[in-house]
């Protein structure tokens, strides 16, 4: 393998000439050799110690090229792409944080606080739901799907009386619970797994990897906002590389998304229904005007190379565009206010001064407040150390009431994305309390939903869902009756055809970004560079082997069994499957949300879910004689068994007596197994969460 020699003679000066040929440890890629123009600049003090290591390591037996001489690019070897692999998922964190009692503790305060707010209204709490409504419901709010038939029997029949928290703590640590909480970060987060020809593989697997090891939430949001890097060097990254070129629009995404602050027509002018002004609004997209966001376009490096016999302008598009969409600080706030700005505040066209927004004069004396905003080299780390901190007015009870409202269909504070005036709430000691649990727990997401699943607010049958203009003021009685999401129905509908194995199914494609992971703008200028560049990957069969292929075997993980086809798609989790679906696919016309706007998924019926349902090639996939739902159906030797097989399956519960006998009239009018099955599979009791 060549590499190219190193020269540091000048480190001590903290500036550095070389030319060098690093050996990139990309994700699953160890030992891949990359090259590397590194144009001279000013070095940081932990790029000095690195450069001194490397050249340390270096210099026995390299020549060592004189100052002025120009780099010369040894040839580039790749390892074989058979050997390119990702690395294993990262192991479930299975560790709890609370003891039982503990969390106990937690969720009778939080219930104390519903009753006394209920007692108020005159209105009572509900009773406990039975244990085949709370076993369906809790698989449906932890891992995404309904129980089979034996995990729902083995609940009911369980003698002991704690079986309801056991139940929750092992579903929190299982791998359905992780692809349950990526949809919803998916949906939270509009993530794509394709924006602009660049693909955002690394990042899923990033935030997947977080689900896994319990991630605080505030470590997670902290690593999107002070990313540095490209997609294939950095999964953070893909959070501010989603609004490429819209610096506003991405600034206020995040306001809303983690704090609540209802912001977006401060862009433009004055907010006319909340205290925001447009210079507020600029003062905080200050902080990410020393950000460079690259959104370039990769076509354009490919018309550049494909003048040589051997390649094409797709060819240097799919090398390069992993490190063309990377993020740096350029250590200079290029933000100015609009040239037509309206208010006599500031000079229009004059440079904004980053500045921190509150709620409240007395927000600035706390200690989130107390960050650098002089350093332009920091901006970003200032935004996220401020936004993120467990003082800071709105983080933790804007993550509590989102959670809330997975959990119970209705937050405590609606709608979710107006947090200014947290007195507007249904009960706002109650959100206080939760957003002082949340700081408690040290933003442990799934130990926050430990605390709440184990209050009888949650465990309680649910009550009817309350029309539009009263949901503001639903005192949490029990939660909701509401529709499985399309992600939950998907799911379940896998659990029905073919059990729970499906979770042993994951995909990452990390892969397809982290084997290029190059440093394109050194290299940029030189066509050479990046003609040869792209050769060595050509030669090498990373690219142009024509595969069209939407799942490869390297794109599998946990199992790494093929899935089985379903039209064009697989037999996959949602959580596995392309962000978002296309339109056509049952996830989207069930209502995943396109990720365009946050929150965005819909739960309401509509003509083309019942047409999709009467689809024959979907209906076939539970109806087969192979399915696990058909194969557990037929197996029972009376018609009283299966009739038991078919509920349990659908419902987690047995048929009534009134139920029985009215099904048994029917079978003697010629009813068969199968139309009973899809009969049930089309109700509301299937597709809603009681």
């Amino acid at each position: 393998m060549g590499f190219l020699a190193v020269q540091a003679e000048d480190i001590s000066s903290m500036r550095i000439k070389r030319t060098i040929c690093l050996v990139l440890v990309a994700v699953g890629l160890p030992g891949l050799a990359v090259p590397q123009l590194l144009a001279e600049k000013e070095l940081s003090k932990k790029e000095i110690r690195k450069a001194e290591r490397m050249a340390e390591r270096k210099k026995k037996g390299r020549s060592i090229p004189e100052a002025g001489e120009k780099p010369v690019i040894e040839p580039l070897e790749l390892r074989p792409l058979a050997g390119v692999k990702n690395p294993p998922p990262v192991a479930i964190n299975r560790a709890l944080a609370l003891s039982q009692q503990q969390v106990q503790q937690a969720a009778a305060a939080i219930d104390r606080r519903i009753a006394s707010k209920l007692t108020a209204a005159g209105q009572e709490r509900n009773g406990l739901s039975s244990d085949e409504i709370f076993v369906r419901r809790i698989y449906l709010d932890t891992v995404g799907r309904i129980p089979t038939p034996e995990e729902a029997q083995s609940f009911v029949k369980d003698a002991n009386p704690d079986k309801r928290a056991a139940l929750i703590d092992k579903l929190l640590v299982s791998a359905g619970y992780v692809s349950h909480q990526f949809n919803w970060y998916a949906d939270t987060l509009r993530i794509k797994s394709t924006i602009k020809r660049a693909k955002y593989g690394l990042y899923q697997r990033w935030l997947k990897d977080g689900i896994r090891e319990n991630r605080s939430w505030d470590e997670t949001v902290r690593g999107m906002l002070a990313a540095d890097g490209s997609t294939a060097t950095n999964g953070a990254t893909g959070y501010l590389l989603r609004d490429t070129g819209m610096p506003l629009d991405s600034l206020s995404n995040t306001l809303t998304v983690f704090l609540g602050a209802n912001v977006s027509c401060a862009q433009c002018h004055d907010h006319p229904l909340a205290d925001w002004t447009q210079r507020e609004f600029y003062e905080m997209a200050a902080f990410f005007g020393a950000t460079d966001v690259s959104h370039r376009d990769p076509r354009k490096v490919g018309n550049r190379i494909k003048a040589h016999a051997d390649l094409t302008k797709q060819d240097g598009a799919t090398v390069f565009s992993p490190s063309m969409h990377r993020i740096r600080d350029t250590g200079k706030n290029g933000l100015s206010y609009p040239e037509d700005y309206a208010y006599d505040d500031v000079k229009p066209g004059s440079l904004v001064i980053p500045r921190l927004i509150s709620w409240s004069l007395s927000d600035y004396k706390g200690p989130a407040y107390r960050v650098d905003l002089k350093n332009t080299h920091t901006l970003r780390d200032s935004f996220a150390r401020w936004m993120t901190h467990p003082d800071n007015p709105r983080f933790a009870a804007n993550i509590a009431n989102r959670m809330w409202k997975q959990m119970f269909g209705i937050a405590v504070h609606e709608p979710i994305y107006d947090l200014d005036d947290l007195k507007k709430g249904s009960h706002p000691e109650l959100l206080a309390g939760l957003a002082r649990l949340v700081v408690g727990l040290k933003f442990d997401l799934r130990e926050f939903q430990r605390v709440v699943f184990n209050t009888h607010a949650y465990q309680a049958a649910a009550s009817p869902t309350p029309p539009i203009g009263d949901i503001g003021g639903y005192l949490f009685a029990g939660p909701v009756l509401r529709r499985m999401t399309a992600e939950q129905a998907w799911d379940s509908i896998l659990i029905l055809a073919f059990g729970p194995d499906i979770d042993q199914f994951q995909v990452d494609r990390s892969h397809q970004t982290t084997r290029f992971a190059l440093d394109f703008d050194a290299m940029e200028s030189s066509n050479e560079v990046l003609q040869d560049t792209v050769l060595a990957f050509k030669k090498a069969g990373y690219i142009g082997g024509g595969s069209k292929k939407r799942l490869s075997e390297k794109d599998l993980a946990g199992s790494g069994m093929m899935p089985q086809n379903f039209g064009r798609s697989y037999v996959l989790r949602a959580s596995e499957l392309p962000q978002p679906e296309a339109d056509t696919h049952f996830l989207r016309l069930f209502g995943q949300s396109s990720r365009d706007i946050a929150n965005d998924g819909s739960r309401e019926g509509s003509i083309p879910q019942t047409l999709m349902l009467m689809n024959g090639k979907f209906r076939e996939l539970l109806m087969d004689s192979d399915s696990r739902l058909m194969k557990a159906v037929r197996a029972p030797e009376s018609t009283v068994g299966s009739l038991h097989e078919i509920y349990l399956n659908f419902f987690s519960r047995l048929p009534t007596e009134e139920e029985k006998a009215l099904l048994q009239r029917e079978f003697r009018k010629g009813l068969s197994l199968d139309e009973l099955a899809w009969t049930l599979f089309n109700t509301p009791e299937f597709l809603f969460v009681q």
